[in-house]
């Protein structure tokens, strides 16, 4: 995004411009600067006139270009440029004790300057905005980079394919076929995280089968299968988002739990609410483990955030609370 700072100064910069520019031409036609010192509130007042109408555009009426109603636009900006001037010019003959007249040869120049000030709150507005969709449009692919390194280094990650690969080969022995299956999830897992991940989007229900699949091996070295709970309440009709998006939940879920004692350790739903999906995930975690101080949150949740603000900016909540030894994360999006 452009620096707030920088905003700020092609702000100042155009006022300047501004001022300097109408100083000029009050210095040209009333031939010195005595005239334009006896008349500085009069300054004042066009440069207040001025800021109205430029902030107009720049806040309200541009977004009729963002929605593409150019003739909307147009018609608009000729009706608030001769509104705007036929009341201020009103308010100045009052306020400066002048007869209150309605001459067009005197109203239209103003009119007309007000017209292209607003047009020139557009401009500016217009051009930060294209600035920040390059700026975002770069950032997004640096995103996407270290998404591939990211999705490649979880596809490769040695702990879990090692916890796998042993749980496997005790199952080959003690129950082949589930073996048989547990190296075919494996293979999906691979396949996805290889390819699928490559695109912008991809499907939610091959999201949900993806994170049914890690949960699935994840879970294999538990005899109990309540231990981890996931539940799921989506539309029927496609929904697409960015690929691994819940991956860091569940992964940190997993890292960070406590899976001592009985009953559920992770506990994750996933929905949609009217047009918002939402996703939350629970797991126990012992706050006394001094490993466990500054890591409940992990790196990847970190990295989430930056890329929810590119990805989704605006449209996201990310929350995230320890409640009695849980960790708890709430995250919805607006689709």
């Amino acid at each position: 995004m452009m620096n707030r700072i920088i905003k700020i100064i092609l702000h100042l910069f155009y006022w300047m411009v501004f001022c300097l520019f109408s100083g000029i031409v009050s210095f040209r036609l009333a031939g010195g600067f005595d005239f334009v010192a006896q008349n500085i509130p009069a300054f004042l007042y066009n440069v207040l006139w001025a800021a109205i109408q430029f902030y107009a555009f720049y806040f309200f009426f541009y977004r009729l270009i963002e929605k593409q109603q150019f003739i909307a636009y147009f018609l608009l900006s000729i009706a608030v440029s001769v509104g705007i001037s036929l009341f201020l010019v009103v308010l100045f003959q009052l306020l400066f004790h002048l007869p209150v007249q309605f001459r067009w040869r005197e109203v239209l120049p103003p009119t007309a300057g007000t017209f292209i000030i607003g047009q020139t709150g557009s401009l500016l507005k217009g051009f930060i905005g294209w600035f920040e969709t390059i700026q975002r449009k770069q950032e997004i692919e640096k995103a996407a980079i270290r998404t591939e390194l990211d999705a490649l280094n979880a596809q490769l990650n040695p702990h879990f394919l090692f916890n796998t690969l042993n749980n496997i080969d005790w199952l080959i022995h003690s129950n082949p076929d589930k073996a048989s299956e547990s190296l075919l999830t494996l293979s999906e897992i691979m396949r996805y995280m290889l390819y699928d991940t490559q695109k912008q989007t991809v499907l939610l229900q091959n999201e949900i089968i993806h994170y049914r699949n890690i949960i699935r091996l994840q879970s294999l070295r538990f005899k109990s299968a309540d231990r981890v709970k996931f539940d799921v309440e989506i539309a029927d009709k496609p929904i697409e988002i960015a690929p691994l998006l819940f991956l860091p939940f569940i992964e940190n879920a997993f890292k960070y739990a406590t899976f001592e004692g009985v009953g559920t350790v992770i506990e994750m739903s996933l929905r949609t609410v009217e047009n918002r999906l939402e996703f939350n995930c629970r797991n126990r975690f012992n706050p006394m483990d001094p490993t466990m101080i500054n890591k409940t949150g992990g790196i990847g949740l970190s990295n989430l955030k930056r890329r929810l603000e590119l990805l989704y900016p605006g449209r996201y909540q990310l929350k995230t609370t320890e409640e009695n030894s849980y960790f708890v994360a709430c995250f919805k999006l607006i689709l």
